[in-house]
C-alpha cells in the first residue's frame, strides 16, 4: 500500500523473503483470518491491525507526534485553545468529505471524557478545540484509539477513513472488510479480508495461535509471528494493606507463571510497563523473598482473601491458582473465585492491561486514570520512571504477554512498513 514518508519500523520477528520480481507487490486477492477470541471491530488492543478509522494526530516509530487527519496545529501559551488545519480530499467510506462539521461529533464526544467544558469550533478544513482547563496532554489523547474520527449511519455504526471499509459485521462472530479505492494515503493491496471467530483449527491465512495450540501440528510452510511484549497481567487491590499486598509481591514467583501456564509466550513482569517500551524496566526487577515476606504477613494477620478473574477465563483462573499456591508458603489463604465484568468484587482482582501505543507515557497516564491515581507527571523519563514506581505500590505485575500469529505461505508483507507491535494488514498481499 502507498504511504507516507513516517513508514514503520522493519519487520523483525517475521521471516519474510525480500520482495523480488516473483514476489513483488501486487494488488487483489482475498485473506481470511481466524481468532480464538473475539475483538471489537478496528480495535487496537489486539496485535492484528485492520484500520477502518484514524485520528487527526499520530504517534511514529520514536514515539513522537505526527500528522494524521490533520497536517498541521497551533496552540495558546496557555494550552487552552488548539488549531489544527484538516488534511484536504480526504473522504469518509460513505463518500462524506472530511471538515471540520464532519470531524467533530466523534472527537467532542471523545474529548469530553476528559475535559468536561471542552468545545469544538469548526470552519471549513479548520477545527478549534477549547477548554477553561490547560490541555498539556492534547496531542496524546488526540493520538490515542479512543479518539478516532468516525461516522455513524443507520446501516452502518462505523464510517471512518481508513484504508479498510466495513462491508459486512455480526459482532461477536464475523467481519468483512474491503479496500477502499478512495484513500488518501494510497488503497491496500488486498481486495478484501474475512475476520472469523474459529478456535484453534489453523486453517485460514493468518490464525490466532493461543496458549496450547503450539503443541499441535501445525500446517507446513507456516511462518510464525509473535509480537513484543504488549497485555499486562497484574494483581490490583482497593481494600488489602499495602504490606500485605508487598508480601505477596515477594511471594510469587513468575518463572512458572511464564513458562508452564504462559508457554513463553511472554515475559515476567516487574513493572507496568514492558523493558522495550520503557527502557529501565530491568530496575524494578526483584527476586522471590519468603523470609521478608513471612515478616511483613506477621504484621499484618491476614484472613482468607479472595482474588477474582474474569469468568470463563481459563489462563487467568490457572495464574490465580498458582498465586495461592505461593501465598500458602508465607501462610497467607487465597481464594481464586470468577467475577462478572460490570462487578468484579474479590479483595484482590486479576486484570489484563493492554498497550494500545508506543508512546509510554500514553500508556502510563492510561493506567494510571484505571487506577484513579489522578494526574502523574510523565514529561521526562526520570518523571515518567517515579510515576510508575509509585502506581507500583497498587499493583503486583506477573507477565507481560506476546500475541502469536501463524501465517501461510502465500501471505507477504512490505518488510519496511511492518514492526514487531503489530501486523499491519495494510501492508499486506497475497500471492496468486
Amino acid at each position: 500500500m502507498k504511504r507516507p514518508v513516517w513508514v514503520w519500523l522493519a519487520l523483525s520477528s517475521l521471516a519474510v523473503a525480500p520482495a523480488s520480481a516473483a514476489t513483488r507487490p501486487h494488488y487483489g486477492g482475498s485473506l481470511t483470518v481466524e481468532l480464538s477470541t473475539w475483538i471489537p471491530v478496528d480495535s487496537t488492543t489486539s496485535a492484528l491491525s485492520i484500520p477502518i478509522t484514524e485520528t487527526l494526530v499520530r504517534f511514529n516509530a520514536r514515539g513522537g507526534i505526527e500528522p494524521g487527519l490533520s497536517v498541521a496545529w497551533q496552540r495558546d501559551a496557555d494550552l487552552k485553545r488548539w488549531r489544527f488545519s484538516l488534511r484536504p480530499k480526504v473522504t469518509f467510506h460513505d463518500g462524506e468529505p472530511l471538515n471540520g462539521a464532519t470531524t467533530a461529533p466523534s472527537l467532542l464526544a471523545a474529548l469530553k471524557k476528559k475535559y468536561s467544558d471542552v468545545s469544538i469550533q469548526t470552519g471549513g478544513q479548520a477545527i478549534v478545540i477549547q477548554s477553561s482547563e490547560a490541555m498539556p496532554d492534547l496531542l496524546r489523547d488526540l493520538a490515542a484509539p479512543s479518539a478516532t474520527v468516525f461516522r455513524s449511519s443507520v446501516a452502518n455504526p462505523l464510517i471512518g477513513t481508513g484504508p479498510f471499509r466495513i462491508a459486512a459485521w455480526e459482532p461477536g462472530r464475523r467481519l468483512a472488510v474491503v479496500a477502499f479505492e478512495d484513500y488518501w494515503g494510497g488503497r491496500p493491496y488486498l481486495d478484501s479480508v474475512t475476520v472469523g471467530l474459529v478456535a484453534g483449527q489453523a486453517r485460514a491465512d493468518i490464525f490466532e495461535i493461543p496458549f496450547g495450540l503450539t503443541r499441535r501440528i501445525l500446517p507446513e510452510g507456516i511462518a510464525i509471528w509473535s509480537s513484543a511484549p504488549r497485555t499486562l497481567v497484574a494483581i490490583t487491590s482497593a481494600s488489602v494493606q499495602p504490606a500485605l499486598l508487598q508480601a505477596l509481591a515477594l511471594l510469587i514467583d513468575r518463572a512458572p507463571i511464564v513458562n508452564v501456564l504462559a508457554q513463553r509466550k511472554g515475559e515476567a513482569a516487574f513493572s507496568l510497563l514492558p523493558q522495550w517500551l520503557t527502557g529501565y524496566a530491568f530496575l524494578f526487577q526483584t527476586s522471590p523473598d519468603l523470609s521478608r515476606a513471612k515478616q511483613l504477613v506477621a504484621q499484618v494477620h491476614p484472613g482468607p482473601i479472595s482474588l477474582s478473574y474474569p469468568v470463563n477465563d481459563v489462563f487467568l483462573r490457572s495464574v490465580a491458582e498458582r498465586v495461592a499456591l505461593n501465598a500458602r508458603d508465607a501462610g497467607i489463604t487465597i481464594q481464586p473465585t470468577t467475577s462478572a465484568l460490570n462487578n468484579p468484587g474479590g479483595n484482590l482482582r486479576l486484570i489484563e492491561w493492554r498497550i494500545n501505543s508506543e508512546d509510554p507515557a500514553t500508556e502510563l497516564v492510561r493506567i494510571a486514570a484505571e487506577l484513579g491515581a489522578g494526574h502523574v507527571d510523565t514529561g521526562k523519563p526520570e518523571t515518567l520512571y517515579e510515576a510508575e514506581r509509585s502506581l507500583l505500590e497498587r499493583v503486583i505485575p506477573l507477565v507481560h504477554l506476546r500475541e502469536t500469529y501463524g501465517i501461510a505461505p502465500r501471505v507477504r508483507f512490505e518488510p519496511s512498513k511492518s514492526d514487531s507491535f503489530a501486523l499491519h494488514l495494510e501492508d499486506a498481499w497475497v500471492q496468486p
